[in-house]
């Protein structure tokens, strides 16, 4: 239906063509009839107008509005009906009208250049026949400056019109972009809200955890002693069952999720027993303490990401309030200084002012260790670069699946990549419309700015210029890479991709 709704001018466009291009012709027949000076002439110019429009007519829109083969319509038809104009000695009104029928197709469908290309052939050629006909070149001035407005005219509606298409379908991407987004915010609500529910169950507790396993274990096989460890340390263990052995320990089998080693499961089994004969059991209960210990690690991360949050506030507020009620006092105390004191209130409001100066240095120290682990994300320096450029043009579409934040400085090196291409394909590539998409994970992503701007030559070298080299560079510095793929006219792919991009990653 979108698609549909787009080309609507196009359709149009063509219901004018057909329409001028029928009553022209009619218009021809008509004149030819009253009072043509060669009715042999007249049939030729007929028959040869005729076929123009029948060809022109029949060909389906798919294929006429092919760069090589619009070109060539337009040329044959100037070619066409200026050969009818001279067949009937330029007097005959209708032919010379059907001359606008190739410069309108060509305009309307092929754009500017074409469409002027084609005014200027159809111009130059009438005024060669009028000259050979030695009729008055200045008594049909108005008939070129038509052929002329009808050039600039329609190319220039079709620019336009062409301009609010990619347009709509920018906001349209854009709005789905965002529908998407918003299904995703959704469901980490739901998530959120269902983490809330079994945060304090005994299925987030590692201790829990390891002993309901040792329970079930020393249930299903002559366990002599468990231990269940967080890491593969024999001295984090989580929980233990039975009594300590001095021997080494029976089977050793590690608690795995996601790739991850997240513990290590240690039994000790009597002597006459093989662990060959358990090692299913085992498994299956290492595989649901794997699952509750990856539980428990992502349960972390969130606090962790949440007590950054607070972190955070903690630091605006010294920042922005103790901070400067401290070095206020202290210029208050420099003042005091200034005046007239005995030499014990000098002495203290010295010591004052000393212990002010080092307070102010401990908040600052405190602010700046704060905000050490804060960063800005790299979906927040995209966001950030376009509401620098505002509303367009170029549309930005940002389709960016942020599976995880990434490290400070692997967020703010790409970030500053990101920014640069965007600003060289909005101010330096004239592009009408920007898509940044890829995926951002913990250690590693990939993201590609793709614009419809001009283009440039990749390979080669720019003197004075090094916005290429220092996105290079900053690439290099995250053990990255930026690859940049362009042709000139056709727009510039610029891809930055950092950590492994083996077949396992995303």
């Amino acid at each position: 239906m979108e698609g549909t709704d787009a080309r609507t001018w196009e359709t149009r466009f063509d219901w004018t063509l057909t329409a001028l291009m029928f009553g022209a012709f009619g218009l021809a027949i008509f004149l030819s009839g009253l009072g043509a000076r060669d009715r042999s002439n007249g049939l030729w110019a007929a028959m040869i107008a005729g076929s123009y429009v029948v060809f022109l007519q029949a060909t389906p829109r798919s294929i006429r509005e092919r760069r090589l083969v619009g070109e060539a319509l337009a040329t044959v038809g100037v070619i066409a009906t200026l050969t009818a104009v001279a067949l009937t000695a330029a007097d005959n009104g209708g032919y010379v009208l059907m001359v606008a029928v190739p410069i309108f197709f060509a305009s309307a469908f092929m754009g500017f250049r074409v469409g002027m290309e084609t005014a200027l052939l159809a111009t130059a050629g009438l005024v060669a026949i009028l000259i050979v006909l030695e009729e008055p070149v200045l008594e049909r001035a108005t008939t070129v400056v038509l052929y002329l407005l009808i050039g600039f005219t329609f190319s220039q509606a079709r620019r336009l019109l062409v301009i609010e298409r990619e347009r709509s379908a920018a906001l349209r991407e854009a709005g789905a972009v965002d529908a998407a987004r918003i299904e995703r915010l959704e469901a980490a609500h739901q998530l959120l809200v269902s983490l809330t529910d079994v945060a304090g169950t005994s299925e987030l507790s590692t201790t829990s955890v390891g002993e309901s396993t040792l329970l079930d274990l020393a249930a299903a096989i002559p366990m002599v002693r468990g231990t269940v460890s967080i890491g593969t340390g024999e001295d984090d263990v989580a929980a233990e069952w039975g009594t300590p052995v001095d021997a080494p320990p029976t089977s050793e089998v590690p608690i795995v999720a996601s790739g991850r080693t997240l513990g290590v499961l240690r039994i000790w089994l009597p002597p006459d027993e093989n662990p060959e004969d358990y090692a299913r059991t085992i498994a299956a209960s290492t595989a649901g303490a794997a699952l509750a210990f990856d539980n428990i690690r992502l349960l972390r991360t969130v606090a962790r990401r949440s007590i950054q949050d607070e972190r955070s506030r903690v630091a605006r507020e010294l920042h922005d309030d103790i901070g400067p009620a401290l070095a206020s006092l202290g210029l208050n105390m420099d003042i005091l200084l200034t005046m007239e004191n005995t030499s014990s209130t000098e002495r203290q409001l010295t010591r004052l002012r000393a212990m002010v100066t080092e307070l102010v240095e401990r908040v600052r120290s405190s602010v700046a260790m704060l905000r050490r682990a804060d960063t800005t994300t790299v979906v927040e320096h995209i966001h950030r670069i376009a509401a620098e450029l505002g509303g367009g043009p170029p549309a930005i579409v940002v389709a960016i699946d942020e599976r995880a934040q990434a490290d400070g400085a692997v967020a703010a090196e790409v970030g500053a990549i990101l920014i640069e291409a965007v600003r060289n394909a909005a101010k330096h590539a004239d592009a009408q419309k920007i898509r940044i998409d890829g995926y951002v994970a913990t250690e590693h992503g990939r993201i590609s700015v793709e614009d419809d701007g001009r283009g440039f030559d990749a390979s080669a070298d720019y003197p004075g210029h090094f916005g290429l080299v220092g996105m290079r560079e900053r690439a290099a510095a995250i053990g990255g890479s930026v690859d940049i793929s362009s042709v000139v006219g056709r727009g510039t792919t610029l891809t930055v991709v950092w950590g492994d991009q083996s077949p396992a990653a995303p």
